[in-house]
């Protein structure tokens, strides 16, 4: 008798201790925190590496930055072939050797410590499925400056010139062709347009809609790989009709390819710390309302190297392009003995010249307008001895 109270006993008790996991469980469920949702409500810039792949291999990432205060966004480009040291492998190798399809925590704290940046979320999407994904939106416009009749990978690729809707096959070929002689920064565009493209329209009123939906909504999930919850992924949809994606500022890696064991890497300048301060500066300027200033954003450069540091005005010149300046000079200026960096306005608007000043840290401004007023660039900046590739020293 006193066995069979003792067996109810211990039926209860694990019965109520089911009860109360099962309880645990469903809390966590429903009232987990949903970390991309607070962090729209806070305001605070959110972070998502985009990785596209074709099956087990990585074919290029996206770091996306956007600001849901200020409504502006940037992505910055990674190629696959980025050079890193992996310690897993204790070797120099891409850090496409990471990926892993359905794993993404080692490439993502490898890309963290590369940009130096805490990334919370990932968007992982294969190859077929960006052309799935495109068709359940019925298409994204893509503009095409000129015509495109190619042969890539055995296949020929069509693509007409002009503002034209592309559907998911035809996308996927205007990410991925390649042509003879292409600048790799052609390539690059290409991607982050289609990123750019795919975010607009998302965030159009009517797919916005249909997006959100129970049916499309889960169509959409199945379609893409993430650490993002689908209430999560649900603000995210939302947040984009809210996205002035003509202002998605763009950034790369730059630097220098090198062989190692036979394969083609590439190494960041200046040990990576250049890309580091790339990133950083892209997130600065989607985060600050004066940096988007329309006023500021016409002003035009010409960026003149006057050191004898090979390649410094380039370098500089994306650091501008990174804060959505246009650099319509880049030349070596008409010596290489500047000690101290000097920004000149050459429009008399000195206040503009200060604040492309600003960021570099050149405490040298003045105006110097041409008398045959023949200078094409709102203002000039000589780069001197002072300037690390970062910042004007004191």
């Amino acid at each position: 008798m006193r066995k069979k109270v003792l067996d109810k006993s211990i039926f209860l008790l694990i019965l109520i201790v089911l009860l109360v996991i099962s309880m645990i469980l469903t809390g966590i469920f429903f009232f987990r925190p949903d970390i991309l949702t607070n962090t729209l409500k806070k305001g605070l810039p959110l972070k998502i590496l985009f990785i596209v792949s074709d099956e087990d291999e990585m074919q290029f990432m996206e770091i996306f930055l956007y600001h849901p205060e200020q409504k502006k966004g940037g992505v910055f480009y990674i190629p696959s072939n980025l050079g890193s040291k992996i310690e897993s492998l204790d070797r120099m190798e891409k850090i496409s050797v990471l990926y892993k399809k359905g794993n993404l925590m080692p490439l993502k704290k490898k890309v963290e410590q590369i940009v130096d940046m805490d990334i919370p979320f990932y968007i992982d999407i294969q190859i077929d499925d960006i052309s799935k994904m495109i068709d359940l939106i019925e298409g994204t416009e893509i503009f095409i400056s000129n015509p495109v009749d190619t042969e890539y990978r055995d296949r020929r690729i069509l693509l007409p010139s002009g503002s034209v809707i592309l559907d998911g096959d035809k996308l996927v070929d205007y990410i991925l062709y390649e042509e003879a002689n292409e600048e790799e920064r052609e390539k690059v565009w290409r991607k982050q347009k289609f990123l750019q493209a795919l975010l607009k329209r998302i965030g159009e009123p009517e797919t916005n809609e249909f997006l959100l939906l129970d049916d499309p909504f889960q169509l959409f999930c199945s379609l893409v790989h993430t650490n993002i919850s689908d209430r999560d992924l649900q603000s995210f949809i939302r947040e984009m009709k809210d996205f002035d994606t003509e202002h998605m500022y763009p950034g790369r890696v730059e630097g220098k390819i090198s062989i190692v064991e036979d394969k083609e890497l590439l190494f960041p300048h200046f040990k990576g710390e250049y890309l580091k301060m790339n990133v950083k500066q892209l997130l600065d300027t989607i985060s600050s309302v004066e940096a988007f200033d329309d006023e500021v954003l016409t002003v035009s450069l010409e960026i003149l190297n006057g050191t004898e540091t090979n390649g410094l005005a380039g370098r500089t010149a994306k650091l501008y392009q990174n804060y959505g300046y246009e650099v319509i000079t880049i030349s070596n200026a008409d010596h290489t003995n500047y000690n101290a960096t000097i920004i000149l306005d050459r429009k008399g608007r000195i206040d503009i010249a200060k604040k492309v000043a600003e960021i570099i840290q050149c405490e040298r401004v003045r105006t110097e307008i041409k008398s045959d007023g023949q200078e094409n660039a709102d203002v000039t900046i000589i780069l001197g001895k002072d300037f690390d590739g970062k910042t004007c020293k004191k």
